[in-house]
């Protein structure tokens, strides 16, 4: 009873802090760019959301994704009782589930994770519970949102294969084949190194410590455990996405989404291990849950709570967040000064500030760096100033 008074009271702060963090963070790049050019399922969620919400500043248009959020959290909650038989390893599965840096992204900005993570949790909990039919008229809905159903196909064909399922491993290739016709899937270039870029996304999706604990998991239990269709799902894409960031830069989104929600396994092999022990020598992987239970929550708070990292940065360009801000200081020092239409190039930064009110075109270009007779725009925070711009008129520019 009271690890789930305590789990309520966690879930809401959670919510509340999400809708603090959704409000108040400028719209980002990716989603600009979305929002006015994509004709997805996102965007007309973002429009929807916009429609219905005009005076909520940022949350408006992010509102249908933080909905998506809490369906998930139930979704994870159905998914890990199917996993895990105590109600306490549920509840823990679900608490680090919550605090997971990826998971707590992928709720305050409007993209397609939480519409696969949704999707996907649906059908794992229809195979889990043998009703199998409708978990597999669930898989052609994944082609409806993002080319990351390539991955999930190749995944599954596979797993029917070794298991000798005939109508999965048919389907499954009947789809992979149709979302290879439709998104195409890129594996080319010489080798580069970005094996170890992909490997610090993935310490960032979960937390470093967890991320080595949960790929020791997932090892462990290839060598001796049973392999589900979670296990086998979430271990290929991982391989996978490895194998691939030999060659070239992954979109790291189009593989993570099945990559986490095998944390029920890990809690599971985790726990599993700890009962086992005899209380003398359980403490030691006391102070492991305690050390790396530690650094997720560390990292989680400096995601959420991240701004004041501006003023704390020597070079704040490279705060992780500075996309998603300094166009909105840009836009307001450019209101200030009575600018209302600029040039800032076929560009994301363009969308962002077309969405804060200042439209394309004019006679004045915006720059980085300076031009002849330019006016330099302070991108400012509390009265430091952390970025310039320049306004020059489009004939006087660079010359």
């Amino acid at each position: 009873m009271k690890i789930r008074l305590a789990a309520t009271l966690v879930l809401t702060l959670h919510l509340g802090i999400l809708l603090w963090v959704a409000w108040g963070l400028p719209i980002g790049p990716a989603e600009a760019k979305n929002y006015f050019t994509g004709h997805d399922l996102v965007s007309t969620l973002m429009h929807l959301g916009k429609e219905l919400f005009p005076e909520a500043d940022f949350l408006n248009f992010r509102l249908p994704f933080l909905f998506l959020h809490l369906i998930n959290l139930y979704l994870f909650y159905l998914l890990s009782s199917e996993l895990l038989k105590e109600e306490k390893s549920v509840i823990i599965s679900v608490l680090i589930y919550l605090f997971l840096p990826g998971i707590v992204s992928s709720a305050v900005l409007a993209s397609s994770t939480g519409l696969i993570l949704a999707l996907y949790q649906l059908f794992l909990i229809l195979w889990l519970k043998k009703r199998r039919f409708v978990a597999m008229l669930l898989l052609p809905l994944f082609l409806l949102i993002d080319r990351s159903c390539v991955i999930l196909y190749f995944a599954l064909a596979l797993y029917a294969l070794i298991r000798k399922e005939k109508v999965l491993a048919g389907w499954a290739a009947l789809l992979f084949v149709t979302a290879l016709w439709q998104y195409g899937f890129s594996v080319q270039g010489k080798p580069k190194n970005y094996f170890a870029d992909t490997i610090g996304l993935y310490a960032a999706i979960f937390s470093p410590f967890l991320f080595l604990y949960f790929f020791y998991a997932m090892y462990r239990i290839l060598l001796k455990g049973e392999k589900s269709i979670i296990w086998f799902i979430s271990f290929t894409v991982l391989v996978v996405s490895l194998l691939l960031s030999i060659r070239q830069k992954i979109p790291i989104q189009d593989f993570a989404p099945y990559v986490v929600v095998a944390v029920p396994l890990m809690v599971g092999l985790f726990l599993q291990t700890f009962r086992v022990r005899l209380p003398q020598f359980r403490r030691r992987y006391l102070y492991m849950a305690v050390l790396v239970l530690g650094v997720l929550l560390l990292n989680t708070t400096v995601l959420l709570f991240h701004k004041p990292f501006f003023l704390l940065m020597k070079d704040p360009e490279k705060h992780f967040a500075s996309p998603f801000y300094f166009p909105y200081w840009c836009a307001e020092a450019l209101k200030r000064a009575g600018i209302e239409k600029i040039d800032a190039g076929n560009s994301e930064f363009a969308y962002q500030l077309r969405y804060y009110g200042i439209a394309p075109g004019g006679n004045l270009v915006l720059s980085d760096r300076p031009g002849r007779e330019s006016k330099k725009v302070s991108i400012r925070y509390r009265n430091r100033e952390l970025k310039s711009c320049y306004v020059s008129k489009i004939n006087s520019y660079g010359n």
